[in-house]
């Protein structure tokens, strides 16, 4: 079957017109493969950070204006940092800190990764291009993503969220139920109960890349689905040297120059996408002479 039709590297929402319900399903395939490639992950890291990018697209899908949606799970073990960011366009790119010295086990769980003494975080941040960012922290009390973050999601919105994320080989396929507000009688809470049951039944089924339209269908077949033309989803690092420069200017003058004055210049690489930059030492002359001058004085704080 044609890729694009059986929805890889797409989302679609959807509703269901006679039960208390919407959601959304997204298959990442070779966009998860491109934000992968440049880094030398261990299995279980690659698979996490396949189920963080899955449901930070989900989450993304739901931005109403430009911004950023960034997942991260924080802790102090082998692996204290994986960080996945989406935008509103539907593109991502992905991140992980493995320790040096770490022995990652192929079946490692998110808890088993980050923190296993308990003590791990998992953090939910909405940056908008404009307006104040939005930042939820909680403890990381499951071992999966998807059990982390519909516990979040739950809490946090004072509704009900279902979150389910599966992989096959490379590909992975996400899908996000939420029960519509205002629909909390004995009926409704019936319904949405079987809803559930329902998608718990489809992700416990071998991975089948049918079109959306057939899955869903499947899925609910008492309830007619509606669902909402498909978008394309992909891989994108919006780094640039512009963006590399503001980074050095919160280093400091102190640390940098004699490094710079040492080596000729600044080496540093993007850590999602691996794209190298070098800083000429009169790059940073200027860069920190410019920050100078926008100083304020009597004051530290760069502007």
């Amino acid at each position: 079957m044609d890729r694009t039709i059986a929805g890889f590297d797409q989302l679609a929402r959807f509703w269901l017109e006679r039960a208390p319900a919407r959601g959304v399903v997204a298959r990442l395939d070779e966009s998860i493969e491109r934000a992968l490639r440049d880094h030398d992950y261990p299995p279980a890291v690659k698979t996490i950070l396949r189920h963080l990018a899955g449901a930070a697209v989900l989450l993304a899908s739901n931005l109403k204006q430009p911004a950023t949606i960034v997942l991260q799970a924080q802790g102090s073990g082998d692996v204290p940092l994986l960080c996945v960011e989406a935008t509103q366009a539907l593109t991502f790119r992905a991140y992980a800190n493995v320790r040096s010295e770490a022995k990652v086990a192929d079946d490692a769980t998110l808890a088993d990764l980050v923190d296993r003494g308990g003590k791990g975080r998992f953090i939910l941040t909405i940056d908008p291009d404009v307006g104040q960012m939005y930042q939820g922290i909680v403890a990381m009390e499951y071992a999966t993503v998807a059990e982390n973050l519909q516990s979040y999601l739950s809490n946090s919105q004072q509704t009900d969220t279902r979150v389910w994320l599966r992989e096959d080989g490379e590909a992975l396929e996400a899908c996000l139920l939420e029960r519509l507000p205002d629909h909390a009688t004995g009926d409704d809470m019936k319904a949405w109960d079987q809803l559930v049951a329902a998608m718990d039944g489809t992700f416990e089924q071998p991975f089948m890349p049918f079109p959306y339209s057939e899955w869903l269908n499947f899925t609910f077949a008492s309830d007619d689905v509606r669902l909402h033309p498909a978008q394309p989803v992909a891989f994108a690092c919006p780094c640039s040297m512009s963006r590399v420069l503001n980074a050095l200017k919160l280093v400091g003058a102190e640390e940098l120059m004699p490094l710079a004055q040492e080596r000729g210049s600044i080496d540093t690489r993007c850590e999602f996408c691996g794209q190298s930059y070098q800083v000429s030492q009169a790059s940073l002359i200027e860069l920190f002479a410019n920050s100078s001058a926008s100083t304020a004085p009597g004051s530290q704080t760069l502007q």
